[in-house]
């Protein structure tokens, strides 16, 4: 089990958003709360991302878990290329990267001993850049891109250049990219056109960790 909500209640004032809500998630499962507009599901969200406090009731997340989250109205600011951006999901692979380029240059200058422990650095560094996927970051990286609806010419526009909905679908790619054990959205389908809704349905049914979403939809719950 990686989340586990037992008993929520919220209510503000007079009015009960939330009453008694108990459920779990389990490793790898994929999971939907569906409701009214006013029903309270993204108050539930809220409460499981501490962002807002239940009145009684326990969240528990089980130790060590990653969690990525989307929220229904994403704030997103960054100076960086829409590229950059999704180049930095991941820093361990490009500081990686920029070892692995290092160290082939210097093993060409030095020799004996020297040479030796470079060659140990470098085998160790490339060992932990394949268990990272490092070398098909790239196409993985222009494959969620791609998916969620921008094109080659879009990767170096600035972030902060985008509209509204351009910079919530950067802040899903980049989501994406990290790959977390837990992954929860609240309507994410709201700044995706039919191909990406489309692209968006198969990444997640095909996701190894858990998923947790908020959505009106009901064709793309199904």
């Amino acid at each position: 089990m990686i989340l586990q909500c037992s008993h929520i209640n919220k209510a503000f004032i007079t009015d009960v958003v939330l009453s008694d809500i108990s459920f779990h998630i389990n490793e790898h499962e994929k999971a939907a709360i569906v409701g009214v507009n006013g029903s309270g599901k993204s108050t539930l969200i809220k409460i499981i991302m501490n962002e807002l406090a239940a009145d009684s009731g326990d969240i528990i997340l089980a130790k060590d878990t990653s969690v990525g989250y989307l929220a229904q109205n994403q704030e997103y600011e960054s100076h960086r290329t829409i590229l950059e951006e999704m180049q930095n999901a991941k820093p361990e692979i490009l500081q990686l990267e920029k070892q692995l380029a290092n160290l082939s240059a210097k093993m060409n200058e030095v020799s004996g001993n020297e040479l030796q422990a470079c060659i140990k650095q470098f085998d160790t560094a490339q060992h932990r850049f394949e268990q990272l996927n490092g070398y098909a970051y790239q196409s993985e990286l222009t494959g969620v891109l791609k998916g969620l609806g921008f094109d080659t010419e879009d990767f170096s526009k600035p972030v902060s250049s985008l509209s509204g909905g351009e910079k919530t679908r950067v802040a899903l790619a980049k989501m994406l990219l990290t790959a977390p054990d837990l992954i929860i959205l609240d309507e994410p389908t709201n700044h995706l056109d039919l191909n990406a809704i489309h692209w968006l349905e198969g990444y997640l049914s095909q996701y190894q960790g858990a998923v947790l979403i908020v959505a009106h939809d009901r064709y793309f719950l199904d």
